[in-house]
C-alpha cells in the first residue's frame, strides 16, 4: 500500500486579521459613541429634572401664597377685638392644613409672636412695612444663621374690619421644605441642586447647608472656571432650558439653570465631574475587555490552527488509507487523485480494466487523460453524455463544492454482454486536495432494483385500476341516489298530496263524528308515516351529498341574534305537547358573523329535536349560545350547548353515536321514532365548518351536547336586507297557470289544490309541449309556469332556457317555479342557472308552494 504524505499545512486566513482590525476600530468608536451618547442622555435628564423642579417650586410658593391668605382670613374671623389673643392657639390649629413649617404673627407695633420662640421686634423688616401697607408677597430672610438655613417668608396683612392690624407670615424653611426638592441622583450619585434668588444668591442647596445667602458666582468659582459663570448668568437671563457641559482640569460636569415662573428665582442642577468620571471609567473598562477578548480570540485561533495542523499531520494518512481500504474492499478499482494537479495514483485495478487500460495507467497518470480513454474504450455510447457531467477535473471540483461524495451508474460492454458499473467519488477532507475514486460491478444490485421497479410499476397500475373502479362505483352510487330520489319522492308526493286532498275533502262529508274522527285518524297515520319515510330519504341524501363533496359552505354576513330566532316558534308547540320546559339563553357579544345559516340551523334543529324527542314529560331542555375568543382576532368561536333531562345514552353506545343508522335500543327508547341519521348529519356538518362536537351523557339523567364552530367576524355596519313577507293570496281567481309534469298524479293533486283557490290550470306532459304552448299562445295567456325538471322530450332545464330566449319580453319573463323530486343542491343550483324563479322539492309542501306563487304574482 502506498503511503500518503501531508504536503501542506492548513493556512492562516488573512480575512481573520482584517476582521480583528475592524473589531478593534469598532470597539474604540463604540466606546467614544457610548460615552457621548450617555452624556447626552444625562443632559436631557438634567434639563427635564430642572424644568420639573422649577414647576414644583412655583407650585409650592403659589400654594403658600393662597394658604397664608386663607390663614389671614380665618384669623380675622376669630378676632374679638383689634388685638389677636392667644395667637399661637389659632396657628397651631391650622398648621396641618398649610405647607408652612411655621406660622408667625407680627402685631402692628412690629413685635413678632411665634408659638415656639421669644417675641422679636421686626418693625424695620421690609416685609413688615409692606404687609402693614396692605401688600402680600415673599421675603427671604438670610439672617437666621442659628437655623442653618435661609427662610422664605410668605406674608400678607391681617385685617380687622377695614383696617390692617398686623401681618401674618408663613415660613418655608430652605433646609426642611426646599432642600428635599433639590435632591436628584444620577447612577446612584447625588447631584448638586441650588435655588437662587433674583441676584443669584443661594437660597437653598442640596450639597452644603451653609451655602445659603452666599453669591452663586463666588461659590461657583470653587468648582467651575470663571468663564463658565458667565454662561450660567447668560442662560439664567435668557431662561434657556438647555443643559451644557463644564470642562475643567479635574474633569467634565453637566449643568442646567432655569428661572422659576412668577418669582424671578433660578434653579440650578449640576452633575459633578466624579459621577461622569465613573461613566467614562465603565466605558473604558468595557472597551478594554472587548479588546482583551479580541486578543484572546486570536490566541485561541492561532493555537487551534497549530493543533489542527498537528492533527492533520498525524491523522490524514490514516484517514485516507481507511477510505482507500474501504473502497478497495468494495470496489474492483481504487484511485487517489490530486484535485489541484490532476495527478492520480492507482491502489487496485480490476483485471478487465487493467487489460484494456494498462498502457494508459503506465503512460498517462493524469485524471482527465485516463478518464477520457476509459470512456472511449469501455463505456457504452448511450451513457457517455452522463459521464460528461463529471468527466473533467474542473467539473469534479465544482461538484465537491456542494457535497463531499457522490456516485452514478453507467454501462459497459464486456464479452458481448452489457454490465452495470458504479463509480464513486469521495473527498475525505475539505482542507486537503485528495479525492478517492472507486469503480465496481453492480449487475446483481441493478437487476434487483429493476425487478423492484417493475413490481412497483405493476402495483401502481393496479392502484390506478382500483381507483378507476372506485370512482365508477362512486359515480354509480350517486346516479343511483339521484334516480332513487326522483323515483321515491314522486310517489311520496302522490301519497302526501292525496292525503292532503282527502283531509280537505273530509270536511265536506256529512259523516258522523265517530266516523269522521276514525277516518281523520287513518289519514293522519298515512301522513305521519309518509313524512317519516320522507325524512329518512332526505337524511340519506344529505349524508351522501356531504360525503361526495357536493356540500359547500355558502357563508353570508348574518346577525348573531338571527341564529336562534326560529327556536321558539319551531319547537315551542312540540315541547308543550310533551310537557317539556324549553329554556333558551343567548350571550353573544359579537354582533355579526359570516355563517352558512341553512346548515347552522340544520345542526341546531337536529340536536334540539333529539333533545325534546328523548325527554319525558315534566323534563327540561336548556339551549344556550355564547361566543368565545379565537386565536385569530378576526374570528370568533360560537358555542352551542343543548342539555336535556332525557333518557340519556349509555357509555357503551357513546363511541357509536355518530355512526350512520345507529340507534341505541333500550327499554327507555322503545316507542320513540328515529332513523339514526340525525347526529351523523350533525357531525359531518360540524366537520365541514371545521368545528368540534362533544357529547356527554348518563342513562336516566340526560345528555349534554357542546358544539363549537369558528366564524369570521363581519363588519357591524353591513346592510341587513329586510325580510319581505307577503301575505298569502288565498284567491287566485283570474290566474292561468301552465303546469308541465309527466306524472298524472302530481298534475291531478296540484290542479285540484289550485282550482280550489280559483286558478285555471293547464297541464302538459313534456317540456316540448310546454314550450310550444307558450310560444304559440298570445302574450299574457299564462301568469305562471310550474315546471317539472325531469320529463321526457325536453326536461325542465332545457325548456326553461328556451322560454327565456323568446323574443317577446312578456313571454320570456313569465315566472317559472321548478318542481323537482331530487333534493340535491347541485340540481337546484342548475335550475336557477337555467332561469327559474323558485324551486319546490317533491313531495310538495302546498303552504310553501302557495306562498311562493303569491310572491311571484304580487
Amino acid at each position: 500500500m502506498k503511503k500518503i504524505k501531508l504536503k501542506r499545512w492548513m493556512p492562516l486566513n488573512p480575512a481573520i486579521f482584517g476582521v480583528a482590525a475592524a473589531v478593534v476600530v469598532l470597539v474604540v468608536v463604540y466606546a467614544l459613541w457610548a460615552r457621548e451618547s450617555y452624556f447626552k442622555q444625562i443632559e436631557e435628564a438634567v434639563a427635564q429634572e430642572t424644568q420639573r423642579l422649577s414647576a414644583d417650586l412655583a407650585k409650592t410658593v403659589n400654594y403658600g401664597r393662597s394658604s397664608i391668605k386663607l390663614v389671614s382670613q380665618s384669623v380675622s374671623k376669630k378676632m374679638d377685638g383689634p388685638e389677636l389673643r392667644r395667637a399661637e392657639a389659632v396657628f397651631l390649629s391650622m398648621k396641618d392644613d398649610v405647607p408652612f413649617s411655621k406660622i408667625e404673627y407680627i402685631r402692628k407695633d412690629g413685635l413678632k409672636l411665634s408659638y415656639d420662640e421669644e417675641p422679636v421686634d421686626v418693625s424695620e423688616s421690609p416685609f413688615f412695612r409692606q404687609g402693614m401697607a396692605g401688600k402680600s408677597g415673599i421675603w427671604i430672610d438670610y439672617t437666621g444663621k442659628k437655623y442653618g438655613e435661609a427662610r422664605i417668608n410668605v406674608y400678607t396683612p391681617l385685617y380687622y374690619g377695614d383696617k390692617v392690624v398686623g401681618v401674618i407670615t408663613g415660613i418655608l424653611g430652605g433646609k426642611n421644605d426646599i432642600t428635599p426638592m433639590l435632591q436628584y441622583t444620577v447612577n446612584g450619585e447625588q447631584t448638586i441642586g441650588l435655588l437662587c434668588d433674583r441676584e443669584l444668591n443661594i437660597v437653598a442647596s442640596s450639597f452644603i447647608d451653609s451655602d445659603f445667602g452666599e453669591s452663586f458666582e463666588q461659590r461657583a468659582q470653587d468648582f467651575f472656571p470663571p468663564e463658565i459663570v458667565s454662561v450660567f448668568k447668560k442662560n439664567a437671563i435668557l431662561n434657556d432650558l438647555k443643559a451644557f457641559r463644564v470642562t475643567s482640569d479635574v474633569g467634565t460636569s453637566i449643568a442646567c439653570v432655569m428661572s422659576v415662573e412668577g418669582l424671578g428665582w433660578f434653579v440650578v442642577q449640576m452633575v459633578p465631574y466624579h459621577v461622569l468620571i465613573n461613566v467614562t471609567r465603565h466605558v473604558a473598562i468595557k472597551a478594554v475587555m472587548a479588546l482583551f477578548l479580541v486578543v484572546l480570540f486570536f490566541v485561541i485561533y492561532i493555537h487551534s490552527i497549530y493543533r489542527t495542523n498537528s492533527r492533520l499531520r498525524n491523522e490524514m494518512v490514516g484517514k485516507h488509507l481507511n477510505v482507500i481500504n474501504a473502497l478497495t474492499d468494495s470496489y474492483g478499482s481504487a484511485f487517489v487523485i490530486d484535485s489541484r494537479t490532476g495527478l492520480s495514483e492507482s491502489y487496485s485495478i480490476d483485471p478487465m480494466a487493467s487489460r484494456f487500460m494498462q498502457d494508459a495507467f503506465d503512460n498517462a497518470p493524469h485524471y482527465d487523460q485516463i478518464t477520457s480513454l476509459y470512456v472511449n474504450r469501455m463505456v457504452l455510447l448511450e451513457d457517455r453524455p452522463l459521464f460528461d457531467k463529471v468527466l473533467t477535473l474542473e467539473r469534479l471540483n465544482r461538484e465537491f463544492l456542494k457535497r463531499s461524495r457522490f456516485e452514478f451508474i453507467y454501462r459497459i460492454s464486456k464479452g458481448g454482454a452489457i454490465h452495470y458499473m458504479q463509480i464513486h467519488y469521495v473527498k475525505p477532507s475539505k482542507d486537503r486536495p485528495e479525492i478517492v475514486m472507486g469503480i465496481k460491478l453492480v449487475d446483481e444490485s441493478m437487476n434487483a432494483e429493476l425487478d423492484k421497479r417493475k413490481e412497483l410499476n405493476d402495483q401502481r397500475v393496479a392502484l390506478v385500476k382500483a381507483l378507476d373502479r372506485a370512482q365508477r362505483a362512486d359515480k354509480a352510487k350517486s346516479n343511483f341516489l339521484f334516480s332513487i330520489s326522483h323515483d321515491v319522492r314522486t310517489p311520496m308526493n302522490a301519497i302526501l298530496g292525496y292525503d292532503e286532498l282527502a283531509q280537505k275533502y273530509l270536511q265536506n262529508l256529512n259523516l258522523a263524528d265517530a266516523e269522521a274522527s276514525l277516518l281523520k285518524y287513518y289519514l293522519n297515520g298515512i301522513q305521519s308515516a309518509g313524512m317519516l319515510l320522507l325524512n329518512v330519504i332526505n337524511s340519506v341524501l344529505s349524508i351522501t351529498s356531504i360525503e361526495s363533496g357536493y356540500e359547500k359552505l355558502e357563508e353570508t354576513a348574518v346577525l348573531t341574534a338571527a341564529l336562534s330566532e326560529d327556536l321558539v316558534t319551531t319547537f315551542e308547540q312540540s315541547a308543550r305537547q310533551k310537557n317539556v320546559m324549553l329554556q333558551i339563553s343567548r350571550n353573544i357579544k359579537t354582533r355579526c358573523v359570516y355563517v352558512d345559516k341553512v346548515k347552522y340551523h340544520q345542526i341546531l334543529m337536529n340536536v334540539v329535536s333529539n333533545a325534546i324527542k328523548y325527554t319525558r314529560g315534566g323534563g327540561l331542555v336548556r339551549i344556550s349560545l355564547r361566543d368565545l375568543p379565537h386565536e385569530n382576532p378576526d374570528k370568533c368561536n360560537i358555542e352551542m350547548v343543548v342539555e336535556d333531562t332525557g333518557v340519556g345514552i349509555s357509555e357503551e353506545f357513546l363511541p357509536r353515536v355518530f355512526d350512520v343508522f345507529e340507534r341505541e335500543q333500550t327499554a327507555l327508547t322503545r316507542g320513540i321514532e328515529g332513523t339514526g341519521l340525525g347526529l351523523s348529519i350533525v357531525k359531518k356538518l360540524v366537520d365541514l365548518m371545521h368545528g368540534t362536537i362533544n357529547i356527554t351523557s348518563r342513562v336516566g339523567e340526560g345528555t349534554r351536547v357542546i358544539i363549537v364552530t369558528p366564524h369570521r367576524v363581519a363588519e357591524e355596519d353591513f346592510a341587513v336586507a329586510p325580510t319581505d313577507v307577503q301575505p298569502f293570496k288565498k284567491n287566485l281567481s283570474g290566474k292561468c297557470i301552465l303546469m308541465a309534469d309527466d306524472d298524472p298524479q302530481t298534475c291531478e293533486i296540484v290542479s285540484n289544490m289550485l282550482k280550489s283557490l280559483g286558478a285555471d290550470i293547464i297541464c302538459v306532459e313534456n317540456g316540448n309541449e310546454c314550450y310550444r304552448r307558450v310560444d304559440m299562445s298570445p302574450a299574457g295567456s299564462f301568469d305562471l309556469i310550474l315546471m317539472d325538471l325531469k320529463m321526457p322530450r325536453g326536461d325542465g332545464f332545457e325548456t326553461t332556457a328556451l322560454i327565456r330566449k323568446l323574443d317577446s319580453p312578456r313571454k320570456s319573463r313569465i315566472p317559472i317555479v321548478a318542481l323537482s323530486a331530487s333534493a340535491f343542491e347541485e340540481e337546484k343550483k342548475a335550475a336557477f342557472d337555467a332561469g327559474v324563479n323558485g324551486h319546490i322539492a317533491k313531495p310538495i309542501d302546498f303552504t310553501e308552494l302557495l306562498d311562493l306563487i303569491s310572491k311571484l304574482l304580487k
